[in-house]
């Protein structure tokens, strides 16, 4: 360790000076270097020479290197990961440095007096004075009591197989894989080696990487500058004013980071039968919208007069991570029989680091760590969990004690509580003496682990209390809540949404909209922007409500807005319709979702769950209180029930065209209503009398249509037809036993069943289908250039606002070409006939090998472009022509608007370099490695 340490020291001090020298000063080194590139191309078109040509290509060089390292750079600083490659976007990319910058620059802070701190290390003093207090000061060590109970408490134990697989021998690609897996614009530990780093220059120095990181697993002993971290503190809320206001966000050495990643992914493996199903972060396979779905159920009547009595305790832990005891994670870890050797490899991760706040750009202070688990350190997550599972255990002792009594709705089932990370919500009867009990687990939690509860910031719901008890209720500190409120970023409803539910996420999406950053993206750029970051922020309202019509229209006409003039305010000027655009680009569309499909596609995975889960609480519950005595299919909806189950059985429909059932011993399947055979659900084979004629029960299972000798059939000699068709299909059907173990549902689609739900496949299945355009791959080649496609589509599909098209609409404008003033300018003959036009196609054309190639009509273009025949790339045609359309609607739209017109030769000089820009940018990929020789061979 210490070698790779002493190393990558020498290097950092000969990349700095490398960077100074060739890359300070970065944005006005591009500004000279474009400035020179644009001196010697109109030096080169007033007087062509080879001398010329050839310092016009240099300069072209110099300044392509500097554009590309300075997009790279501020991408970096950007910390945007959801843009696609292919565009230089450099504009958009400082517009979110400037706005990071802004938004997390600390210009002063309010002490705890209210007196303002401005000066710099002034504000360094306090932050590092504050954070020495809350990290640097260890808690006072457990007693022998404490551990004891620590043991008594904790009923899970690891076995032979998991201690083994968590002391395993550290393998050279387990190494190398947690480098290569890590995304590559991370931000940088101390040591100021990216992800990026390791990985390019993994042939020169992965030797040593593998030695060190071993040597410690090897040893038990981190080196402790490997474990060396920068807090970085971001403003929890717009015009933050003080320390508390900040969320300490630890950025880590890389090569710290990979043996954490290490050590947390064995330790995930336990974390399934480890955690109760109360707490579903960080667990695999549960999910975030489950305790959403369950809390609605259980604040269900909430609003209604002659309720029993009930409560809710939404618990704020204070500095939840920052706060928990090292001692008591590491006791804990032991009592759950960890072996000693991994214990010690975490005892090192925790104990060996050291901090320095990041003050507006500059590192200040260092100080040792003395407890508390950071917030960017991979095993975190999981120790946090493991620390919680110690409350919920001791929650759970002091209500089946008594002390505390069971919420009615959660008493069949003993839900105490459901927690998501530091998010905690406890459920109970109401009653005063049950609120004491809780406090009273929450302060035993805290002298044991250090988490404290912020009484000011927890709030408490009741029903159902008289006015006595409701005094009595205040008196805890607590705030009095009222719904609904919002749990998890979800509003928790006892009735439907309304506008004034969902608006925070029209907000949301509203205000990524309206981003000032945004309005230097392309079209391609925002299509990315809708793709990737909107659909990520509607994915967990969506996948855990059915969104009322309105919401998701709204949705809807703001990306559609969005898309085609980057203002949401902005109606019109739509040129493609949103149904159009949700097509699969194969079928003419940009591949974007229909909203309203994918809605229903995300929640029929919770009815999946319904037959599938055996390990959620959610599920359970559902279960319990609405199938107990009822099957999904045909379960009656009542007033009673929450406006979330009404609306997952209106998808039953949908639900049936996908799901099956194997039976096995037949214990689960239902009869009449699953659908276990070629028949499909028998119920509607036979119809609503079946039961009665076969005599058997409308909720029977499987196992109850089998008698002593076996199937229980239909008479040999019914007349019915669908009789005797059941009767053929039991008799060729094995009769359930059983050891053939349990029955199983699985995800059928076009005969291909799955035992996982697949949510593409799924949307597939219901979205609109249109007919595959041929033509499609003409716009969207692999490897295509997004904003060259794009614009291409739209024409394509004629819907740019050529001077025709806006007259046929009724505008009063004159209909004559803006680049020949002499015909009418439709799109064929803007791009293919117009003088202007012909005289770039006949250059273009000549560099492609075919100077008499003429094009009738856009189909003709279109027919050439899918053809292969001849020896030119394919890539290169469509490229070629991409960038041309582009060129010349750009050069149109630049006369129209701007009043400044380009000669041809200049055009076609743009067109030259986008080409060789665009097959630099790709040269590594197949298709695009000889396009640059095959462009140069009619030059």
């Amino acid at each position: 360790m210490f070698t790779l340490s002493r190393k990558l020291k020498f290097l950092k001090r000969t990349i700095k000076s490398f960077s100074k020298d060739h890359f300070s000063g970065l944005e006005l080194k591009v500004q000279q270097a474009f400035k020179e590139l644009t001196a010697c191309q109109n030096s080169l078109l007033l007087a062509p020479s080879p001398i010329l040509a050839s310092r016009e290509k240099e300069a072209h060089r110099v300044w392509l290197n500097l554009a590309i390292a300075e997009e790279r750079f501020f991408c970096q600083k950007s910390r945007v990961n959801w843009l696609a490659n292919g565009d230089l976007n450099t504009s958009f990319f400082k517009r979110m440095v400037a706005t990071r910058r802004s938004a997390n620059l600390i210009h002063y802070l309010l002490d705890n007096s209210g007196r303002k701190i401005e000066n710099h290390e002034e504000l360094a003093n306090h932050c590092v004075g504050f954070f020495t207090e809350l990290l640097g000061n260890g808690s006072n060590p457990l007693t022998q009591d404490d551990i004891t109970r620590i043991q008594a408490i904790s009923t899970f134990s690891c076995d032979n197989e998991m201690r083994d697989m968590l002391v395993a021998e550290i393998t050279d690609e387990e190494i190398k894989s947690e480098f290569f897996n890590m995304p590559r614009n991370k931000s940088p530990g101390p040591d100021g080696y990216s992800p990026e780093f390791f990985t390019y220059t993994w042939s020169v120095i992965g030797e040593d990487v593998l030695k060190a990181v071993k040597e410690f697993f090897l040893s038990g002993q981190l080196l402790k500058q490997w474990n060396n971290t920068a807090i970085t503190l971001i403003p929890k809320k717009p015009n933050a004013d003080k320390i508390t206001d900040f969320r300490p966000i630890s950025c880590c050495n890389v090569l710290y980071k990979v043996i954490s990643k290490i050590l947390a992914r064995r330790l995930e493996h336990l974390l399934t039968l480890w955690i109760s199903p109360s707490q579903s972060a960080f667990v695999k396979g549960r999910l975030l919208s489950e305790n959403v779905l369950l809390a609605t159920e259980l604040v269900q009547g909430f609003g209604q007069k002659n309720i029993s009595r009930r409560g809710v305790l939404k618990v704020d832990l204070r500095k939840a991570f920052d706060s928990v005891s090292w001692d008591f994670i590491l006791q804990v870890l032991l009592a759950a029989n960890i072996p000693q050797t991994y214990v010690n490899w975490i005892k090192q991760c925790l104990t060996t680091t050291s901090f320095s706040i990041n003050i507006n750009g500059s590192l200040c202070g260092f100080f040792r760590g003395a407890n508390g688990l950071r917030q960017g350190d991979p095993l975190s997550p999981s120790l946090f969990v493991i620390a919680l599972e110690i409350f919920t255990r001791l929650l759970e002792k002091k209500f089946d004690d008594g002390s505390i009594g069971y919420h009615p709705k959660a008493k069949d089932l003993k839900i105490s509580s459901l927690a998501f990370a530091d998010d905690l919500m406890i459920f109970y009867d109401g009653k005063i003496s049950s609120l004491h009990g809780i406090t009273s687990v929450l302060n035993d939690f805290q002298a044991l682990s250090g988490l404290a509860m912020n009484r000011e910031k927890s709030g408490i719901y009741t029903a159902g209390l008289s006015p006595q008890e409701s005094i009595g209720t205040m008196s805890f500190g607590f705030l009095n809540g009222s719904f609904p409120f919002r749990y998890l970023g979800l509003p928790l409803l006892h009735r439907k949404l309304r506008r004034t539910d969902y608006s925070p996420l029209i907000d949301q999406i509203s205000a990524r909209f309206n981003h000032w950053t945004t309005k230097t993206l392309s079209f391609a750029g925002r299509l990315q922007l809708i793709s990737s970051v909107i659909y990520s922020s509607v994915n967990f309202w969506m996948s855990t409500f059915i969104l009322p019509k309105c919401c998701l229209s709204t949705i809807e006409s703001l990306c559609n807005r969005f898309l085609w003039s980057a203002d949401i305010t902005k109606k019109g000027g739509i040129k493609v319709s949103w149904q159009q655009a949700c097509l699969p680009k194969s079928e003419g569309g940009l591949g974007l979702r229909n909203f309203r499909i994918w809605n229903k596609t995300l929640n029929l995975r919770l009815i999946w769950l319904l037959f599938t889960n055996t390990s959620s609480l959610w599920v359970a519950w559902t279960r319990y209180h609405r199938l107990r005595n009822a099957n999904f299919w045909n379960a009656k909806p009542s007033d009673q029930h929450s406006w979330i189950w009404k609306a997952l059985l209106d998808l039953r429909p949908l639900a049936k065209r996908f799901l099956r059932c194997k039976v096995a011993n037949g214990k689960t399947a239902s009869y009449w209503y699953d659908h276990w055979n070629n028949l499909g659900p028998l119920i509607e084979h036979v119809g609503s009398s079946g039961p009665q004629l076969m005599g058997i029960p409308d909720s029977a299972l499987v196992e109850d249509a089998i008698g002593h000798s076996g199937w229980l059939l239909p008479s040999a000699h019914t007349r019915n037809s669908t009789l005797v068709s059941l009767r053929d299909v039991l008799l060729e059907t094995q009769i359930p036993a059983v050891s053939l173990g349990p029955d199983t549902y699985h995800w059928s689609i076009n005969g291909s069943s799955s035992t996982v739900f697949l949510s593409k496949q799924t949307w597939e299945e219901l979205r609109p289908v249109s007919i595959v355009k041929s033509w499609a791959k003409v716009v969207w080649y692999k490897g295509h250039i997004p904003k060259f496609a794009f614009t291409f589509w739209v024409t394509h599909l004629d819907r740019l606002p050529v001077r025709s098209r806006l007259a046929a609409w009724g505008i009063n404008t004159p209909t004559t070409c803006c680049t020949c003033n002499r015909e009418i300018e439709t799109r064929d003959h803007l791009f293919l006939h117009c003088d202007y036009s012909s005289q770039i196609w006949s250059i273009v054309l000549s560099r492609l090998g075919q100077p008499r190639l003429n094009f009738t009509d856009w189909s003709d273009l279109i027919v050439w472009l899918s053809s292969s025949s001849g020896s030119q790339s394919l890539t290169l045609k469509r490229l070629t022509v991409q960038v041309t359309i582009f060129s010349i609607w750009k050069e149109r739209n630049n006369r129209l608007h701007n009043m400044v017109s380009t000669s041809h030769l200049v055009i076609f000089n743009q067109i030259d370099r986008s080409i060789r820009d665009s097959i630099l940018a790709r040269i590594n990929r197949r298709k695009f490695r000889n396009l640059l020789s095959r462009w140069f061979t009619y030059e």
